[in-house]
């Protein structure tokens, strides 16, 4: 299995990972009708923003986006890339307190959420101490085992639709491209990682095209399977809207006797890559920027891992972490914007640059 296959697949279980939870709910908050333009609109944003990221990154081949911002100095790489870091420990952070609290709602009702949200901080922290190989290969294992899970759960939920209930179809006008929520869904975008995906060959476009493809149809199925069964004017009430419209449904064949809880348990596969990706993340980062210090990786992955844990102990509730969960994706959304622009308005100025010195040293 080739390695660019390999990141098509972590590329879709990142989105995956949090857009269940959240992604419909922001949806219904934008627009009334014509849900799929707003799906589409997010999604077409971020393709473009992905094309510019690859752009940059394959005028350095070899490099990370480390590398890349020593490169431009130290400074400027410690200004843009620690900042980076505590993004990427509070989404950690956030992510892992979100399934806790969907798991005690699940199945360990009486459990308090430090013991369940330390295992899952052991297990993806082990798994990023493995490396890139093993998270990636991971990665591959837990999609074939747990795609299959989701199809048949999205499917089975037709039983309960109503399609009255997605009409009409179009949305008379854009007014939410002026709207600050749109611009927040573009923190559930998570193409960053590919920065860091080091390899002889560059990146291919088209791989990612198609895992991008993918996760729009997911999107599409988050949002109007819960719209499909309970309407808009519902909807916009419901909390985990698609973990609800899950639960509605009823196969009394099913070995476990919720559908949500089947639902949950396959999901915490894509969580655990999810977190895996963003701590391995962190330790290149501070490896590289503290290269002095002669720290391993693990050692980061763990300190990082410890900071995250305390941290996500002081959320008082889900309400809280909801809130706090959109902020982050506002400081995402910043780092989706600076890093690829950076990247790409630099590698271009260092191929001029090379263009420039070779027609001088020929004349």
């Amino acid at each position: 299995m080739t390695h660019r296959f390999q990141i098509a697949i972590v590329f879709f279980i990142i989105h995956l990972s949090f857009g269940f939870l959240l992604y419909p709910e922001l949806i219904y908050s934008l627009t009334d009708t014509g849900h799929w333009l707003v799906v589409l609109c997010q999604g077409v944003l971020q393709l473009l923003l992905i094309l510019l990221y690859m752009k940059g990154l394959n005028y350095f081949p070899n490099e990370d986006i480390v590398d890349i911002y020593l490169k431009m100095g130290r400074l400027i790489a410690f200004v843009i890339l620690l900042p980076f870091v505590l993004n990427l420990t509070v989404l950690v952070a956030l992510n892992i307190r979100t399934y806790t609290e969907v798991i005690n709602s699940l199945f360990l009702l009486r459990t308090p959420h430090w013991p369940i949200a330390l295992l899952l901080y052991f297990i993806s922290a082990y798994t990023a101490t493995k490396g890139l190989g093993t998270i990636l290969r991971s990665s591959v294992f837990i999609f074939f085992m747990i795609i299959p899970f989701i199809l048949f759960i999205s499917f089975s939920s037709i039983v309960n639709f109503d399609f009255h209930n997605g009409f009409p179809i179009r949305d008379a006008s854009f007014d939410f491209l002026l709207d600050m929520e749109f611009y927040y869904l573009m923190g559930f975008s998570a193409f960053l990682f590919l920065g860091f995906m080091v390899s002889n060959k560059p990146l291919v476009f088209r791989d990612i095209l198609i895992a991008w493809f993918s996760v729009i149809i997911l999107y599409l199925a988050f949002v109007y399977i819960p719209l499909f069964i309970f309407g808009q004017e519902t909807v916009v009430t419901l909390s985990l809207p698609f973990v609800i419209a899950m639960d509605s449904v009823d196969i009394r064949w099913l070995v476990f006797n919720r559908q949500t809880m089947f639902f949950g348990i396959s999901s915490i596969g894509f969580m655990l890559i999810f977190n895996a990706v963003m701590l391995w993340m962190i330790s290149q980062i501070m490896q590289k920027l503290f290269s002095k210090l002669r720290v391993k990786s693990a050692l980061w992955i763990i300190i990082f891992s410890i900071i995250g844990y305390i941290a996500g102990l002081f959320i008082p509730n889900q309400v809280w972490t909801n809130t706090l969960i959109l902020w982050n994706r506002g400081a995402q959304v910043y780092f989706m914007l600076i890093l690829p622009i950076t990247i790409y308005i630099y590698g271009v100025v260092i191929k001029r640059k090379g263009t420039s010195d070779e027609r001088k040293s020929s004349l």
